[in-house]
């Protein structure tokens, strides 16, 4: 069992639904998987507790730390706490490593003098009168948990006259005054900690919200390879563009194209690619650590700007299945497992 590929998610379920992962292991000549939580991990004995496909079957059983380990979890809370400390562990090696929350990943980002003009003024929320001062000079924002994904818990907030306009997905529309703003976000921060960023204006000739993901994966020799580049039109209405909320992906040239001519698209689609290229290689140079999957969020506003809006180590592939077929999601799916595999010491 010493070639058995680690799993470590934030809820198991029933096993079974590790069977797609077990087959990719399988394929690239792991023994099988060991699926596993962050509290299943006990770091003094360096064993883990976990669910066994091997063979053919699921079991429970104690293990060693496998000699690498895939993170597909998201994590929230003491969760979250506990599986930074095991992968911390330095006996307990991962494809990928994790690189903070969104405040944490804009210092980064920002740090770099080809992407600083390609980001959007964003700042921590200290309190409700800090967020109201942020509205009043920016006079529309989105208001973001730092931990937040899949547009979870996004609300765009609008200063008109005096009062302020407040969106979410899919949700009324409210109207409120400051006192009942500062509420919303005393209330908000009461449960996790928020940043805001300036709002711009990204949606196409028909009204709808649209931004730009990239789907950059590392194959096995260790290159970052741009696997997709699609455009993500939202459901009307909504204020994200996430697919699994009702959006749908587009190709990207020809979309940019249509909403901004020949010339324009076609420089915006080079802009895209060239800034989806550099920025692996720099988030690794700049943590430090290693990483095997970036999702890289861009959006262009109606004046034609490009913007950077944030990067995502776990990102979903839909984008894949919507634009390229079925073939080539089951492809970027397994190219995770490839990169594993090239990572087991036995290969070296």
């Amino acid at each position: 069992m010493s070639d058995i590929l680690g799993i470590m998610t934030h809820r198991i379920g029933h096993p079974g639904s590790f069977a797609r992962h077990a087959k990719s292991a399988l394929a690239e000549k792991f023994s099988g998987i060991l699926v596993y939580t962050p509290k299943d991990v006990n770091l003094t004995t360096r064993r883990i507790t976990g669910y066994v496909y091997n063979g053919g079957t699921w079991n429970k059983q104690t293990l060693p730390f496998p000699k690498i380990n895939m993170d597909i979890g998201f994590y929230t809370g003491s969760q979250s706490t506990r599986a930074t400390l095991v992968k911390k562990a330095p006996a307990f090696p991962f494809t990928g490593y994790g690189i903070g929350n969104k405040i944490r990943i804009q210092k980064h980002l920002i740090a770099s003098p080809v992407l600083k003009p390609y980001l959007l003024p964003t700042e921590p929320v200290k309190d409700s009168n800090n967020f109201i001062a942020f509205v009043k000079k920016y006079k529309s924002v989105m208001l973001k948990p730092i931990n937040g994904w899949g547009g979870r818990g996004i609300v765009r907030v609008t200063l008109e006259k005096d009062q302020f306009k407040v969106q979410s997905n899919g949700e009324h529309t409210q109207m409120m005054g400051a006192p009942g703003l500062r509420t919303m976000i005393r209330r908000a921060l009461s449960k996790e900690r928020h940043l805001m960023q300036q709002w711009i204006d990204i949606r196409n000739k028909q009204g709808i919200i649209f931004d730009i993901r990239a789907l950059m994966l590392k194959k096995s020799e260790g290159n970052w390879q741009t696997t997709g580049i699609a455009v993500r039109e939202a459901q009307k209405g909504r204020i994200t563009s996430n697919l699994k909320s009702g959006g749908h992906a587009y190709e990207a040239s020809s979309y940019l194209k249509k909403e901004f001519g020949d010339e324009k698209g076609e420089a915006l689609a080079k802009s895209v690619r060239e800034l989806a290229e550099y920025i692996p290689g720099f988030t690794e140079r700049s943590y430090r650590s290693r990483l095997c999957e970036l999702g890289i969020d861009l959006a262009v506003d109606t004046q034609g700007k490009l913007w950077l809006l944030e990067i995502n180590i776990k990102p979903g592939k839909l984008i894949m299945r919507q634009l390229y077929g079925q073939k080539a999601w089951e492809q970027s799916l397994h190219t995770h497992f490839q990169y594993a595999r090239s990572l087991h010491p036995k290969t070296k």
